[in-house]
């Protein structure tokens, strides 16, 4: 496989890759560090974090339109979400921020061949700031998610460019905008009853605990779609302190009838259980209280209920599973039983597990990344929000939905996009847990305790990991595709992932291998911090994709044998 040079798109022809090339160990510690002469070479990086290339143009438009010197700028595809970016902002830093906010709006009318009832409008809404207001934007952008589609962004750069004499090319711009407000709902719709279906008959079978609790979810009702799957997390929260400020209220109403005096105070504690991927925590942490339980095993089990019973509150626990990059699963059932018993809700993000495990049962809301597994091609961004019918958080979370607090701001190419990728999920899912399960048996895992240190993976981590990963495994699921590997010195671990000839960059669940020094890219800056929850800086985590398996086991047997030159 062609090495690819730091910070282009993996692969290096693909339009609006979500990953990017971090080829050697030094231009990830690099990246991690920020070194200019390694950053400026990004022309491309996880939407999120790094705004794609059209993203950056439309940014230049708002900068050159409206900005002052030194300024820069994140795009929102809606007024509101900008609007609550600019009050974060101006509540961190107060009076003394500068700040601002600017709206461009485009109605497109229909043209000949395309008669449209109402005109089609479309609202960009950019805040623009320097210094430490900007990095207060960028990284409120990068948490809630719901960043502007790079699709989105080229059509309107092509609308805004005045220097074109192509008039051709602002229509085929303009119907396509057009085209992706009518054929995305379409899209959407096929989506959220892909996604049920997913639930209710992985692999074409009836899930496993069907009968236990749930007998459906409705896809118009239950399932709701976002911009990512970090989306999916931040809109799981703000329906939290949705419930809990009706809660507040109407205890407050019933208190002062009764003319009692008992406190009625607003709770924002979150727990996240198992230790996850970052932002999650940086979330809970950034618009709330966070009690971060690291480990997710039987004991922190303990740790929380010993937390409870002291007379705290929380609102929700948040759990992955499993959980990335350490593939450990908790005891959902045991943290199901307190849950009903304590009063807080269950949140899980399923996006690792997949169709391979059931946890609809025993979540409030379950989210997940579509930009994944489930979208494989690593080209497109989106999440999803399922809500559990028998939840007592139900009724809030419908209400919340139906409310203006909630914007469908999934842009509709990236819903075509999504739609089409996803239609062989279930065999793409089997597939990479094949090539995983034969990868690690064949060649890894017999190396474990000698070249290399330890292997993260459901069925090998620990015993306590399998026997909750086996309670929700779906029949026909795996194990999954993403595993991780801890080598004993940082020297082993550069050979290893220097002379690893697949694709590496951030990102997982991808058609193609791809591998990353996970923990140096998310935790640089805090490892003595992880490394108490068994996080190891000398770790590489691996999702496993649709390559041969000859051809797999080749690569990782010459990358193995590199490490001893």
């Amino acid at each position: 496989m062609t090495e690819i040079a730091f910070g282009q798109p993996l692969p290096s022809n693909l339009d609006y890759a979500v990953s990017f090339s971090i080829p050697t160990w030094s231009s990830a510690i690099g990246y991690a560090e920020k070194d200019p002469g390694i950053v400026s070479k990004m022309a491309t990086g996880y939407p999120r974090y790094f705004p794609q290339p059209p993203v950056q143009e439309l940014s230049k438009h708002f900068l050159r339109k409206f900005g002052r010197n030194s300024e820069d700028c994140r795009p929102f595809p809606s007024l509101k979400e900008a609007e609550e970016c600019l009050r974060f902002t101006t509540s961190v830093n107060g009076s003394e921020s500068s700040a601002h906010l600017q709206v461009e709006t485009l109605e497109l009318e229909g043209y000949e061949g395309n008669v449209l009832e109402s005109p089609v409008k479309v609202t960009i809404a950019a805040i623009l700031a320097s210094g430490s207001d900007f990095d207060i934007v960028r990284e409120y952008w990068k948490l809630r998610g719901e960043c502007v589609s790079s699709r989105l962004a080229a059509n309107i750069n092509q609308l805004f460019d005045h220097t074109s004499t192509l008039s051709y090319k602002k229509q085929e711009a303009k119907s396509r905008i057009i085209s992706a407000q009518k054929e995305g709902e379409n899209a959407k719709k096929l989506l959220k009853e892909r996604i049920v279906e997913n639930h209710f008959r992985p692999f074409g079978l009836l899930r496993k605990n069907g009968a236990k609790n749930i007998e459906s979810i409705s896809p118009d009702k239950d399932v709701y779609l976002v911009s990512s799957g970090m989306s999916s997390i931040f809109t799981a929260r703000k329906i939290l302190n949705f419930w809990e400020e009706k809660r507040a209220f109407h205890f407050s109403l019933a208190q002062s009838d009764s003319h009692d005096e008992k406190d009625v105070s607003l709770c924002n504690t979150a727990v996240v259980f198992g230790f996850p991927f970052k932002d999650t925590q940086v979330i809970m942490r950034t618009f709330g209280t966070c009690q971060f339980y690291g480990f997710g095993d039987s004991r922190d089990i303990s740790g929380l209920k010993m937390f409870l019973d002291s007379n705290k509150r929380i609102l929700a626990v948040f759990i992955e599973t499993p959980s990335n990059p350490l593939l450990n699963m908790p005891n959902l059932s045991q943290l199901r039983a307190m849950a009903d018993e304590y009063g807080f809700f269950i949140i899980i993000d399923d996006t690792i597990g997949g169709l391979n495990v059931e946890t609809l049962s025993y979540g409030d809301i379950v989210c997940s990344s579509l930009t994944k597994l489930f979208n494989g091609s690593s080209n497109v961004m989106g999440g999803s929000l399922i809500l559990n019918p028998k939840s007592s958080l139900y009724p809030c979370a419908r209400e919340y939905f139906a409310s203006s607090n909630f914007e469908d701001l999934l842009w509709g190419e990236d819903a075509m996009v999504l739609e089409k990728n996803s239609r062989d999920f279930e065999d793409r899912t089997t597939r990479a847990n094949k090539n995983t399960e034969i990868l690690l048996n064949e060649l890894l895992l017999p190396l474990e305790g000698e070249k290399i240190k330890r292997i993260y993976y459901p069925s090998v981590s620990s015993k306590e990991t399998l026997a909750n990963y086996e309670t929700v495994r779906n029949e026909k699921g795996g194990y999954g595709c993403l595993f991780s590997i801890s080598f004993f010195s940082e020297k082993d671990a550069i050979a290893f992932y220097d002379s690893l000839k697949v694709f590496k960059g951030p990102s997982n669940g991808t058609n193609f291998t791809l591998a990353c020094p996970y923990v140096h890219l998310a935790h640089h800056s805090e490892l003595e911090e992880v490394s108490y929850f068994g996080v190891d800086p000398n770790f590489i985590r691996v999702s496993v994709g649709l390559e041969d398996t000859k051809w797999l086991i080749e690569v990782f047997s010459n990358a193995i044998e590199a490490m001893g030159k």
